[in-house]
């Protein structure tokens, strides 16, 4: 039929979903493609959404540099769009990932309000909450504000409730996990992280699934008995072997300036 914009739609759909099935040399085709193709049109929305997708999968790449641009361009280009502070709140939130797993606290907590902020402009979308109620567990965490952390992992859990979905279920125990590890509750933890890792291996998200298995060898290490530590040497194995198949880079192994 050639129609651009629905081109342009079609290929920011698609780099989302390479993404997620672990194709991400097509992703990032299909996501450029998108971004050139929305600005052709002047299509700020569609443009700013494609900018925040490549700037995730940049994130999981290691290209955390180049992720930060990506998010850049697509808040610039959010300014003039319809759907401004929605854009806006789910670039925020993919900023606020990319700065803790550089060790950024302090950016990603300023990263954070500002999303936080443009989420309650445009009334609490779902999907903008899918992206920033995980992310501020992991930072209250960072911070040791387990308070706040619990708050918002209960947010999440309520949030599931309401929208059955198998990638919501996911996410909500994967943060749970991290709660309940924090708190040194490692078999609960552990229970958690499994049920979060397949839920993710279910949908086919294997990124998130390989990060679920980076925490439960964390967690098998921390319970320090022999067994523990055999199994924490065969979960990072299988933690590594997606990574590499993927061509990400595991964020345990990031170096976590002060």
């Amino acid at each position: 039929m050639g129609a651009p914009r629905a081109i342009a739609l079609c290929k920011c759909f698609s780099g989302a979903l390479d993404y997620q099935a672990g194709n991400w040399d097509a992703a990032e085709k299909a996501l450029t493609e998108s971004i050139k193709l929305h600005q052709e049109l002047g299509a700020a929305s569609g443009e700013a959404l494609a900018w925040q997708r490549l700037g995730v999968l940049q994130t999981a790449k290691g290209q955390y540099d180049e992720a930060m641009h990506s998010f850049e361009e697509g808040i610039v280009v959010a300014e003039r769009a319809v759907m401004r502070a929605h854009c806006q709140a789910r670039l925020y939130a993919s900023m606020t990932r990319n700065r803790l797993m550089v060790g950024d606290s302090l950016a990603a907590d300023n990263f954070f309000s500002l999303g936080l902020e443009m989420s309650k402009r445009h009334g609490n979308c779902v999907t903008c909450d899918a992206l920033l109620l995980p992310v501020v567990v992991s930072l209250r965490l960072a911070q040791g504000n387990i308070q706040e952390a619990e708050e918002y992992c209960c947010e999440l859990e309520d949030s599931v409730e309401k929208y059955t979905s198998t990638m919501w279920v996911a996410m909500a125990k994967q943060s749970r996990g991290e709660l309940l590890a924090s708190q040194s509750r490692l078999e609960e933890a552990l229970d958690k992280y499994k049920d979060a890792h397949h839920a993710y291996r279910k949908v086919g998200h294997d990124y998130e699934a390989a990060r679920c298995l980076s925490a439960m060898a964390e967690v098998h290490a921390a319970l320090d008995t022999p067994q523990s530590d055999q199994n924490a040497v065969d979960i990072r194995k299988q933690a590594q072997a997606l990574y590499q198949r993927l061509g990400a880079v595991n964020p345990d192994l990031n170096p976590k300036p002060g």
